[in-house]
């Protein structure tokens, strides 16, 4: 579903502050795997979920998603294939706009929008349907402002959004980095569920050593713009202690 080839990515090119980011980075991911990628701040993590969404262009090096050659395609163009979850819950939403009218957006996220992009009563109700499968009564409130929810709600219902219009591949970076912890859980088991259920193809940078013993079944470990370590979680007994190792 996404294969990389030896890409690389600097930033400051040329200068005194130059940073090799990614180093001749090669990696495939089959389709409906769950990678997870840890590493500490620095080691490439999110910056490589940025050339796989077409937010930075590598200075060399193709990335293909579903054997299509997408290096030079930009962000936008993308998304026909990628849904990504930020790790602010302000960011992709319209705080401003109703949960229904936020959904509607969401739905048309890789169609050409025209002047009227209003809502239908049979809309409406696909949408409670889909919000009703987080069991937090959201789907009560669709009328709320956007910007008036918790940071866990708007979480929730990002994911939820991210499969409205088609989506093969999910990113999610740190998506529960500035929840509490019960809203964490939440929503990582919500995302867990919404990716094998709909055979969602997907990465997932965490800080959280638990949540990558927890969910996914391949471990990436990166380090100065490598990957380090690869390794199928769901054949191999990791511990907490032997991950934490992988830091020292």
């Amino acid at each position: 579903m996404i294969e990389l080839k030896n890409i690389s990515v600097i930033y400051n090119e040329d200068s005194a502050n130059e940073i090799h980011a990614l180093k001749k980075v090669s990696l495939n991911v089959l389709p409906q795997e769950f990678v997870v990628v840890i590493g500490s701040n620095g080691s490439g993590k999110s910056t490589l979920l940025n050339a796989i969404a077409g937010t930075l262009f590598p200075k060399e090096g193709t990335i293909s998603i579903d054997n299509i050659d997408v290096s030079k395609k930009k962000e936008f163009q993308r998304a026909a294939f990628i849904s990504r979850i930020f790790q602010n819950p302000l960011m992709g939403t319209a705080p401003e706009l109703s949960i229904l009218e936020n959904f509607r957006l969401a739905s048309l996220r890789t169609k050409t929008k025209g002047f009227t992009i209003g809502t239908s009563k049979d809309f409406e109700e696909k949408v409670k349907e889909k919000i009703s499968f987080l069991k937090m009564g959201l789907e009560n409130y669709i009328y709320k402002p956007m910007g008036t929810l918790s940071g866990g709600q708007r979480q929730a219902l990002t994911l939820v959004m991210g499969i409205m219009d088609e989506c093969k591949i999910m990113l999610l970076d740190e998506p529960v980095a500035a929840l509490d912890p019960r809203s964490a859980n939440l929503v990582m088991e919500k995302a867990n569920e919404i990716i094998a259920e709909n055979k969602i193809t997907a990465l997932m940078v965490t800080h959280q050593l638990k949540d990558a013993l927890k969910y996914g079944n391949r471990l990436l470990m990166m380090k100065e713009g490598e990957v380090k370590q690869d390794i199928k979680t769901e054949k191999t007994n990791l511990t907490l202690n032997q991950i934490s190792e992988w830091f020292e």
